[in-house]
């Protein structure tokens, strides 16, 4: 992630410089602007993330700049001394509305938050375009702590969830630990006839040999393994069954 500041006072970027350095390393300090012009000119051509911004500034104000920017997909953070403007920066879409001098925590909160929204904004883009592909391809890439493996969905028996991680078994006998959620995986495995039969176990439907007429009791796969049913989705089983 870059960020950009944006204030004409050269203690408060060298205090923001700090707290991102000391606590944030991963996020890059693609530059500083003192004035409005410069402003204007370095956010669109450095298309930072986030967005440091002093609302009176050398020129104008931080709300001309944000008028006269072509680029603007980034996370705003007012950093100002005056607090009669916090209405006007939240209908501009400001994330966060900090004032000087600065509090560290208020800061390292307001930091964070914006680094949480865009992981999962970006987590749900490439979610998005993971499906799409697997629709096209019927092919799923699967991240272990060691290699990234490319598996055919049909090969797949069952997957099976351990908090954070999922197992894949396939029909080879081999398997595999991801860690991710079992939930984002059926998601996904849902339109290829997987179905969760119990809150840990998600089951290929073509590869079910036999169903226990019992309440709840198990399903056995191809593999020779079994797995259990819960009474609240076995219905939903039994219907995709009857679809074969």
């Amino acid at each position: 992630m870059k960020a950009l500041i944006v204030d004409d006072e050269a203690p408060v970027r060298q205090t923001i410089v700090l707290l991102l350095s000391r606590y944030f390393p991963q996020i890059e300090i693609a530059g500083e602007a003192a004035a409005v012009s410069e402003a204007v000119e370095k956010i669109d051509l450095l298309k930072p993330d986030i967005l440091f911004l002093d609302i009176e500034i050398r020129g104008g104000t931080g709300f001309h700049i944000l008028q006269r920017i072509q680029y603007k997909e980034f996370k705003l953070i007012f950093v100002t001394a005056f607090n009669e403007y916090a209405l006007q920066a939240i209908k501009m879409g400001a994330a966060d509305y900090l004032l000087k001098p600065i509090n560290e925590t208020e800061f390292r909160t307001s930091v964070h938050q914006i680094i949480q929204k865009v992981n999962t904004s970006s987590e749900a883009k490439v979610n998005s375009q993971f499906a799409k592909d697997i629709r096209t391809t019927g092919k799923l890439v699967l991240r272990t702590l060691t290699d990234i493996h490319i598996v055919e969905v049909k090969d797949i028996i069952h997957c099976v969830s351990d908090n954070t991680y999922t197992t894949f078994y396939f029909n080879n006998n081999e398997k595999l630990l991801v860690s991710k959620s079992l939930s984002e995986f059926e998601a996904i495995l849902d339109k290829f006839g997987f179905v969760r039969v119990h809150q840990s176990h998600l089951v290929n439907v073509n590869c079910i040999k036999r169903i226990e007429k019992t309440e709840g009791g198990l399903v056995y796969l191809n593999d020779g393994s079994s797995v259990p049913v819960s009474s609240r989705r076995k219905p939903l089983l039994l219907e995709l069954i009857g679809r074969l």
